[in-house]
């Protein structure tokens, strides 16, 4: 994967000044690291969001930090956004070491069609959005995709421990913990929703099923 770029710049305004900063389409934020001090820095909001929406919370950036000799090997760490507007109001950024195994969470992201699903009518059950993975900074990932075409039946399922994970990332995660299954909770729901509508208008569902024969 090619590296992500960040451009920042150092931060002189704190506290309720950034309010300032914001206005300006300017978005605060702290690169910090347990061989660094905290550095206060300010981004681009429009280059900060394209590089959070490449990277996420489990890729690496080269944060390059206006007057620093060198960039930081960083990963998003806390992303605050506004409550209405949704609009990033505030970044925090670990920075790494390279020699150091970090762990962070990474989103989970399926790929092909199930035929359980295409040709059996079966309705695809994502439940594990997100792995738990600890790696050295340079093999982190941006995503875990899963390949779901080999799901050709109802029942069939894919678990932690069926990825195809490289040997350089651990998983936390329990390895019989599910990820993805093919089951028949469509029809399940239907009939749970007739009975409820039956009950609405007063008719028992045993007498709306006697009805529909």
């Amino acid at each position: 994967m090619k590296s992500i770029e960040l451009r920042a710049q150092p931060r002189t305004l704190i506290g309720k000044q950034v309010k300032l900063l914001r206005h300006q389409s300017v978005v605060p934020g702290v690169v910090y690291g347990h061989h660094i001090d905290p550095v206060a820095v300010q981004f681009d909001s429009k280059e900060l969001s394209q590089a959070l929406r490449r990277a996420g919370t489990s890729a690496t950036v080269q944060l390059l930090v206006e007057g620093t000799e060198s960039p930081y090997l960083a990963i998003f760490r806390d992303v605050q956004h506004h409550s209405i507007r949704q609009d990033i109001t505030h970044v925090d950024l670990q920075a790494l070491s390279l020699t150091e195994t970090v762990r962070v969470p990474v989103n989970v992201v399926l790929v092909g069609t199930a035929p359980a699903v295409q040709e059996q009518g079966g309705v695809l059950m994502h439940t594990l959005l997100e792995l738990e993975i600890e790696a050295l900074p340079l093999d982190l990932v941006p995503v875990i995709e899963v390949d779901i075409s080999n799901l050709n039946k109802i029942g069939d399922q894919i678990t932690v421990a069926d990825l195809d994970i490289p040997d350089t990332i651990t998983v936390h995660n329990p390895p019989d913990a599910t990820v993805v299954l093919v089951t028949y909770q469509a029809e399940e729901e239907e009939e749970a929703v007739e009975a409820v509508v039956a009950a609405e208008a007063g008719v028992p569902a045993e007498a709306e099923a006697e009805a529909e024969e």
